[in-house]
C-alpha cells in the first residue's frame, strides 16, 4: 500500500515538473520567441510551481528530473527575483513641496456598483482619478463624483477605448486627433488621455492613461505599446503614465516599452489581478460553496463573478521627471482589478 501511495505521489511530482519547468525554460527566450513571452506573465504561479517541484523532485524523482526541475526554477527565479527585490527598496522621501494623490483603476465593465466605486475613491481622496474599462451604463459614476471632481474628460469607443479622467483642478487636453474617440459603438480598441496640468505653485506636469488588450494575439499589443511609446515619447517634461497594460512587468514586452520611452515603472511586484472570475450564470445554485460577488445590473446578469486570489500585477504607473514617495493597494470596489493609489511631487 505505501508503495502504491509513494508511485502515485511520484506520477504527481512528474507531472508538477512538467507543467511548470518547461514554460519557465521556455519563458527566458521570450525575447528571441515572441510567443514564448506569453509564459513570462504566468511568472508568479511559475515560481513557485517550480519551487515546488523541484524540492519534491530531489526526494522522489531519477537524476534527469531532478535537473529539469532545478533548470526549471533556476530560470524562473532568473525573472521573477529581481522584480520581487526591487519592490523592497525604500521609497524616496519628500517634504516641503506640492504633493499630488492619483488614483488608477479599472472598474470592469460588468461592474454596476458605481456607488461602491465612489465610496472608495472619496474615502482615498485622490487629487486625479484615471479610469479604464469605463463603459457608457457607468457613466452614473461621473454624476457621483462631479461636486468633488470638476473637471472630466472621456473616451468612449469598443473595447479597450473607454476611458475616463477625473480631476480637482482644470487641465488642459493635448490628445492628438483619434487618440480619445467620443463614438460609443465604434470600433477603436484602444484609446489615450492626456492632459497638462499646473498647479497652484506653478508646478506643471503631463498625466496620460490608457488600456491595452490581452498578449495575444501578440502583434496586436506590440502596435498598442508602440502607439503608447509614440504618444509618451512626444510628451516634454514630467510624466505620469498610468493605466490596466493587461500585461506584466516580468515581459519582454513591457521591458522594451520601459526601454522605448525612458520612464521608470513604479508598480514593483504589485499584484492587481483578477480580484474577480467571469463565470458561466448559474453557477452560484450548482456550487452554492464557492465564493460568488453580489452585484447588480442592469437588465439580466450574463455571468456570476467568482472571487479569486489574484496572480497578474497588470495595473502600472510610470513615470519621468516625478519622485513617487508613496504607493499602495486600494480596497475592493467589485472590480476585477484593484486600485492603485500613489503620491507624486515633480522633481525639483
Amino acid at each position: 500500500m505505501i508503495r502504491f501511495i509513494l508511485g502515485l505521489l511520484r506520477v504527481f511530482v512528474a507531472l508538477l515538473v512538467l507543467a511548470t519547468a518547461p514554460p519557465a525554460i521556455l519563458a527566458l527566450f521570450g525575447f528571441a520567441v515572441p510567443a514564448f513571452d506569453l509564459f513570462n506573465h504566468l511568472q508568479l504561479l511559475l515560481f513557485f510551481g517550480t519551487l515546488a517541484a523541484a524540492s519534491a523532485a530531489l526526494l522522489l524523482l531519477p537524476r534527469w528530473w531532478k535537473a529539469l526541475a532545478v533548470l526549471g526554477f533556476l530560470a524562473s527565479a532568473w525573472t521573477f527575483v529581481p522584480e520581487w527585490l526591487s519592490s523592497l527598496s525604500p521609497r524616496q522621501e519628500v517634504s516641503d513641496v506640492t504633493t499630488v494623490k492619483v488614483m488608477t483603476h479599472n472598474v470592469f465593465g460588468l461592474n454596476y456598483d458605481m456607488e461602491r466605486v465612489a465610496a472608495a475613491i472619496r474615502e482615498e481622496d485622490p487629487d486625479i482619478v484615471a479610469l479604464q474599462e469605463f463603459f457608457p451604463e457607468q457613466a452614473g459614476l461621473g454624476d457621483l463624483l462631479r461636486d468633488r471632481y470638476p473637471y472630466s474628460v472621456r473616451c468612449q469607443g469598443g473595447k479597450r477605448a473607454n476611458l475616463g479622467l477625473y480631476s480637482k483642478f482644470p487641465f488642459i487636453e493635448q490628445m492628438a486627433a483619434g487618440e480619445c474617440p467620443e463614438n460609443a459603438q465604434g470600433t477603436q480598441r484602444t484609446a489615450h488621455i492626456i492632459a497638462s496640468f499646473t498647479l497652484s505653485t506653478g508646478t506643471s506636469f503631463t498625466l496620460m492613461t490608457t488600456h491595452m488588450d490581452w498578449p495575444y494575439p501578440i502583434e496586436r499589443q506590440r502596435d498598442e505599446f508602440a502607439a503608447a511609446a509614440e504618444a509618451a515619447n512626444a510628451i516634454e517634461g514630467p510624466l505620469v503614465v498610468v493605466g490596466d497594460f493587461n500585461s506584466t512587468p516580468w515581459s519582454y514586452t513591457m521591458k522594451s516599452f520601459e526601454a522605448a520611452t525612458g520612464l521608470r515603472r513604479e508598480t514593483r511586484n504589485l499584484v492587481t489581478y483578477p480580484e474577480l472570475f467571469t463565470v458561466p450564470p448559474g453557477v452560484k445554485r450548482r456550487l452554492p460553496f464557492l465564493p460568488i460577488e453580489p452585484r447588480t445590473c442592469f437588465g439580466e446578469c450574463g455571468a456570476d463573478l467568482l472571487r479569486t486570489v489574484p496572480f497578474l500585477p497588470l495595473d502600472q504607473v510610470f513615470q519621468r521627471g516625478v519622485i513617487v514617495s508613496e504607493l499602495h493597494l486600494g480596497e475592493q470596489t467589485g472590480s476585477d482589478h484593484l486600485p492603485v493609489i500613489f503620491t507624486f511631487s515633480v522633481a525639483p
